[in-house]
């Protein structure tokens, strides 16, 4: 054989190697992610089958040819290059999904505090000082907060206990001890109280502990019996409805970190009746937390202390079982808009927030547009309850990209910027399951959305003794939104205008 064959025949068959590896390589991350249905798939292989079939009979014929030589490379190239960045991607979605889904884990961080006027700026510091803490509520993350403070200490803290948050601070600042470990969550709801708006001067922090648990939702059922074993809920299966709470943090950086939640969202989906219904609950509805041994707080309150308290508070005020949650920051919410490539967003008003204004009816929004869209509230005369309408107007511009072609298109990158700034309690399976289900049957939903309201009053709550600003819930739109969202899950098909 002469050589300048000899050389065409290994590189043909390197070539075809590296195309068959690229395959079979291929093969095993769409088993792994599974989101795609039958006739995408072949599609893909009855492509790859014909660039492979067609460069193996060119660059190996009998009688070789330069030109059909050079037919024959070009589309096993051609083959190479479509499976590496079809691999590429596949492999960043699994491992962004691996990140996102069945995300159970979330992590409090619990302050060391002293008076800003000391010159302290480490715990090795407070040697021989009184430590102040809360002495039932989160008592189990303080005990861990203060394991740690004692290593860093080389002595056993004896601490101070105090029945409420705003005794702990007061103890502090009126040097009844000196220093305190808090829950970094209460910070901002503490300065929403008369004489606490400048807390950030008196006090400041010289170390933090991250303390993590794992979200363990609340029963609806709340009895005094001795608690079981529970058994796994069953999932949720393709095509069955199912409720989600989506909860928007008022925070930046890594979503498991426990907040207050400023978005709260229930989301009833019905594949079969084609119907999402989207019910908004304002932040500072005066409600019952499953902690609170009937005392109420703020529903945005729920959030310091897990996703699980903010769902089961919602549980028990609409009679309803939550089948997932979906947290999301704003870091998480600005980079799966732009990932989309932007949204439309419908408004009600006419309104300016910095160097944007939105117009009355459509507007196509970038992230940061978008997020600036759903925090506003001072533009509006019903201030938080148009807030809630409007962040519904936004997540019903994500569900219409998600639903169109741009799911396919962009899923990579979708899947690459949501990884570590959005948490769900979904499988890799269920997420993949709602995916193949769409993509496969197709068509457009019948978005509805309905936001309950009540009346403004100050009042105390459990986890601030302090009197606050709330809003106490009108009973009515509570009973209508129970309504609704368990007529959709039971297969009706609603009209919120009806």
């Amino acid at each position: 054989m002469k050589t300048g064959k000899k050389v065409c025949v290994i590189l043909g068959s390197i070539l075809e190697l590296i195309n068959i590896a690229g395959i079979v390589l291929l093969t095993v991350f769409l088993s792994k992610l599974s989101v795609l249905p039958g006739l995408y798939l072949a599609g893909i292989y009855g492509v790859l089958l014909l660039l492979t079939a067609g460069s193996a009979l060119l660059l190996f014929p009998k009688k070789k040819r330069k030109f059909w030589y050079a037919v024959g490379a070009f589309l096993a190239l051609l083959s190479v290059i479509l499976t590496s960045v079809a691999n590429y991607y596949l492999y960043h979605s699994i491992s962004a999904l691996g990140v996102v889904a069945n995300q159970a884990e979330q992590r409090t961080v619990m302050g060391v505090y002293v008076r800003a006027e000391e010159d302290i700026t480490s715990v090795e510091q407070c040697a021989g000082m009184t430590f102040g803490i809360i002495g039932e509520l989160e008592r189990e993350r303080t005990d861990q907060a203060l394991g740690m403070a004692e290593q860093d200490l080389g002595e056993t803290i004896e601490p101070q206990e105090y029945s409420d948050v705003i005794l702990l601070i007061n103890g502090l600042l009126f040097q009844d001890c000196d220093v305190i470990l808090l829950n970094e969550g209460y910070l901002e709801p503490l300065k929403e109280v008369e004489g606490y708006e400048n807390l950030d001067a008196r006090i400041k922090q010289i170390a933090s502990y991250e303390i993590v648990t794992y979200v363990e939702v609340p029963q609806e059922d709340q009895t005094t019996e001795e608690p079981t074993e529970e058994e796994p809920a069953e999932p949720v299966e393709p095509g069955d409805p199912f409720l989600v709470y989506v909860s928007g943090l008022d925070t930046w950086g890594a979503v498991t970190t426990t907040s207050r939640s400023d978005v709260n969202i229930l989301v009833a989906v019905n594949p079969q009746t084609r119907q999402i219904l989207m019910v908004s609950t304002p932040r500072d509805y005066y409600v019952e937390l499953p902690i609170s041994n009937g005392q109420k707080d703020k529903l945005t309150h729920a959030g310091i202390y897990g996703i699980d308290v903010s769902m089961g508070t919602l549980e028990m005020l609409y009679g309803v079982d939550i089948d997932y949650y979906f947290k999301v920051n704003f870091t998480g919410f600005e980079g799966l808009i732009d990932a989309l490539g932007g949204v439309t967003v419908q408004s009600d008003y006419d309104f300016t927030v910095g160097s944007t204004h939105y117009v009355k009816g459509a507007n196509y929004l970038n992230g940061s547009q978008a997020l600036d869209f759903a925090r506003e509230r001072h533009a509006f005369a019903s201030g938080d309850r148009q807030r809630g309408k409007n962040q519904m107007r936004v997540i019903e511009g994500v569900i219409d990209k998600l639903t169109s072609t741009t799911l396919l298109t962009n899923y990579a990158e979708i899947m690459q910027e949501v990884e570590g700034t959005f948490a769900t309690n979904m499988t890799t399976d269920e997420i993949t399951q709602l995916v193949r289900f769409q993509l496969t049957n197709g068509g457009s939903w019948d978005v509805q959305s309905f936001s309950v309201s009540g009346s403004d009053a100050n009042k105390s709550m459990f986890s601030l003794s302090k009197p606050n600003y709330v809003m106490i819930p009108y009973e009515e739109d509570v009973a209508k939104a129970s309504d609704l969202l368990q007529g959709i899950l039971a297969g009706e098909v609603i009209d919120v205008e009806g």
